[in-house]
């Protein structure tokens, strides 16, 4: 593995989650982190405060852009493949 990778085995929220899930497909997920609460207490200086500021807006965009990818996944695939 590479540094900074995560290994989950996942497994569907809700009954019949994977019908229709090609088998051997592969995934994509994204791991959150939450700072605002700690960023808030005053506890922290200046620095530090910015520095999980950025690590939080780096995860929304990495999720916001995982999103999109999803969007645009069976445009690309139906629309733009040329078959």
């Amino acid at each position: 593995m590479r540094p900074g990778t995560i290994l989950v085995f996942m497994e569907p929220l809700y009954k019949g989650g994977l019908e229709g899930v090609t088998p051997g497909s592969s995934c994509i997920a994204n791991a959150y982190t939450s700072n605002h609460e700690l960023i808030s207490s005053g506890k922290l200086g200046s620095f530090k405060s910015f520095a999980l500021h950025v690590v939080d807006a780096t995860g929304f965009v990495h999720a916001l852009l995982l999103r999109i990818q999803a969007l645009v996944l069976p445009v690309k695939t139906l629309v733009l493949s040329g078959h």
